[in-house]
């Protein structure tokens, strides 16, 4: 499918947005991106690009206007979801969700859990206030709808929830938080779905890995593995449930990722988003098995329409590659120096590297505990559990961030490829 002459709308020039821009690009669409940041990293790479708050529907309706946009791209981002929606209705554009609702239920974690119990689908036990005197420890509060890890504490006791609380709620919209029982120690499995005109396909399920060096704080992803050693047991137990329950929402075209728990037995979902993910999933399956996240929904942006193939007869999440994300984890502080990067990308394995920080850049005090920590996403993928095992080593020997004061900036704990030779 082509898009030549036609124009898209990108809601935020993040790093994130770089690999949309290109791949838009190569449908032969010309992009317009907009961000409040005035230098956004992306914005050099769109056709052209505007200062403006991507929440801003006044401001944004005259982009669209002015510049005879097409279609509008959501991003990574869920605060843009609502807008996007609005925006497609009002100018009569495609977009994949079909009401208001359906984003509400998938991104307030509160509505999220609710629909999951409506289908017999897992959720993580979940607490009250009242009950915080009589519940066994470690929990863990977080705001209902926020997302990057943000505002997330594990409490260890009583004493630390009050704080735990506040901090919640300041990262809550709608002032709400979510008290659970915390799972750190159990599985933790990644699951993604495409839909297609109603058929709701599993494209890939992988196994994430935290670093939990910063204790207290939100465990912070330092990988996700493809295949997951779970897929089987995820496909005996709840897929079926999971289709139902997104085809009786009304979900029928878009993507999906969840995660989850698994204890052994049983999957316990705990988030979701209906969009792409910042984990940037689909930049392995698209090398493993040809199904592009972000091509798609450029796509249904500009044309109605997911693909021209049939998407269910190329999905393989067992898939004969194997893959991985790797997540490096930085100090605060400002970055000072980076090496290594050129290297990696010269590894066969790797297929993208989405870099967050460049010299200069500042890890602040508000991005310690939350995704804002995560200096970029390095993406490998290989024939064998063994050759991607050594790829995981290589890169992370390669890679060097110093401080301005020459400090190292890595946090250990980081993903080391162990793991892999179990699988071997």
């Amino acid at each position: 499918m082509r898009h030549d002459g036609k124009k898209l709308l990108i809601l935020g020039a993040t790093p994130y947005s770089i690999n949309v821009i290109d791949v838009a690009h190569k449908l032969g669409a010309y992009v317009v991106a907009v961000d409040p940041v005035k230098n956004s990293c992306a914005k050099k790479f769109a056709d052209k690009a505007y200062d403006a708050d991507t929440t801003d529907l006044d401001s944004l309706s005259k982009i669209i206007i002015d510049e005879k946009i097409d279609g509008i791209f959501v991003g990574y981002s869920d605060v843009n979801l609502p807008i996007c929606k609005e925006l497609c209705d009002r100018f009569g554009f495609p977009f994949y969700a079909t009401s208001q609702q359906q984003l509400l239920n998938t991104t307030d974690k509160l509505l999220f859990k609710n629909m999951c119990r409506k289908y017999d689908v897992g959720t993580v036990p979940q607490y009250d206030e009242s009950q915080l005197k009589n519940i066994n420890y470690p929990i863990i509060i977080k705001p209902a709808d926020s997302y990057g890890s943000k505002g997330i504490t594990v409490c260890y006791n009583f004493d630390q929830t009050a704080d735990a609380i506040q901090k919640a709620k300041k990262y809550s919209k709608t002032n709400q938080i979510i008290i659970e029982k915390y799972l750190g120690g159990l599985d933790d499995v990644n699951i993604d779905y495409i839909m297609q005109d109603g058929e709701i396909i599993l494209t890939a399920v992988g196994d994430r890995y935290v670093n939990t060096e910063q204790k207290g704080l939100s465990p912070l992803t330092s990988s996700v593995v493809y295949p997951s050693k779970h897929l089987d047991k995820y496909l005996e137990k709840l897929d079926g449930k999971v289709k139902k329950m997104f085809y009786n929402e009304g979900m029928h075209n878009g993507t999906v990722f969840i995660q989850s728990f698994f204890d052994g037995e049983e999957f316990y979902f705990f988030e979701m988003g209906y969009r792409v993910g910042g984990g940037q999933s689909s930049l392995m399956v698209k090398e493993m098995c040809g199904i592009d996240y972000v091509e798609n929904l450029i796509h249904f942006a500009l044309c109605g329409k997911m693909d021209d193939r049939v998407l269910s007869d190329i999905a393989d999440p067992a898939f004969s590659q194997r893959a991985c994300s790797l997540v490096p984890i930085l100090r605060g502080g400002i970055v000072g120096n980076i090496s290594g990067i050129d290297e990696i990308l010269n590894l066969p394995e790797c297929v993208n590297i989405t870099q967050f920080y460049q010299v200069g850049d500042e890890v602040v005090t508000s991005s310690i505990g939350n995704l804002g920590q995560s200096f970029a996403r390095i993406h490998l993928v290989a024939d064998t559990w063994e050759s991607l095992n050594e790829a995981v080593n290589k890169a992370n020997s390669l890679l060097h961030i110093e401080s301005s004061s020459g400090e190292d900036m890595i946090i250990p704990g980081g993903f080391d490829g162990k793991p892999l030779l179990d699988r071997a």
